[in-house]
């Protein structure tokens, strides 16, 4: 194949085909070719990391997913595993202790998963979203740290309706380049201020050497989830600065 192929697992619906379409249409065309494949309903990405422990993690994860769902076979039918030199994974947080047991940690699990999920070029990089995808849409066009970025927990299950009703981002398909730009330029900014007590833009070379994913679960966990509180930050404008070069940072992020 010409291009790179990237395979990008997730869960949900509408929201996640339609925000990956767009993603793919202004950063990766000509680049790569992004294969979304989404989990089938009642599954979700903790059950594809159980399959994976319980094979003490031998099992190919794109093998794995191409048996979960006759979708899943469809999307996969003309790739082979070696078509695919990249995985990226993208997780709820709301959604996180779906078909787990009661004896099971839900935050205990995703910490695992982090852990596992850690290589792109091996068994896949996870990106959470807080509380879900459609976070993505709760920003305005003139964001600050001083609106809503924290949502109590007691209220996750209003969220999609919260979101509903901020009229600025709600058409993904529509999304411009300057768009992603403010989508960027505030979840970094969520990040350092989630991780460092800093709402401003990070040094990047310091940010990557963070480990961005698990530094910011951590302070999730610990700064808010223990107090029945979640911070809102989407996953998927830390996966462009993280993917892309320190030219893409800069142009993004206007530094």
């Amino acid at each position: 194949m010409s291009k790179k192929v990237i395979a990008i697992i997730y869960e949900g619906e509408k929201t996640e085909k339609l925000l990956l379409s767009n993603l793919s249409k202004h950063f990766f065309m000509g680049y790569a070719e992004l294969v979304p494949i989404m989990f089938p309903a009642g599954e979700n990405i903790y059950m594809l990391w159980k399959q994976l422990k319980e094979d003490d993690f031998e099992t190919d994860v794109i093998e794995v997913v191409r048996e979960s769902s006759e979708s899943a076979r469809k999307i996969l039918s003309n790739f082979k595993r070696n078509d695919f030199m990249e995985i990226y994974l993208f997780f709820d947080y709301d959604g996180h202790n779906q078909n787990l047991n009661k004896s099971e940690n839900g935050n205990k699990v995703l910490k695992e998963m982090l852990d596992t999920f850690s290589d792109e070029t091996n068994l896949g990089k996870l990106y959470i979203n807080y509380p879900m995808t459609e976070s993505i849409r709760d920003i305005t066009r003139d964001d600050c740290c001083y609106r809503r970025c924290v949502l109590e927990i007691a209220e996750l299950c209003r969220y999609k309706q919260i979101v509903h009703e901020m009229k600025d981002y709600q058409d993904s398909r529509k999304y411009s380049v300057r768009d992603w730009s403010l989508f960027c330029l505030t979840a970094v900014k969520k990040w350092n201020c989630i991780v460092n007590n800093r709402y401003s833009v990070p040094e990047r070379e310091e940010y990557l050497k963070e480990e961005p994913q698990r530094r910011l679960f951590q302070n999730q966990l610990q700064k808010f989830v223990l107090n029945e509180k979640i911070a809102i930050i989407n996953g998927f404008p830390l996966f462009l600065l993280e993917y892309f070069k320190k030219e893409f940072w800069e142009q993004m992020l206007g530094t």
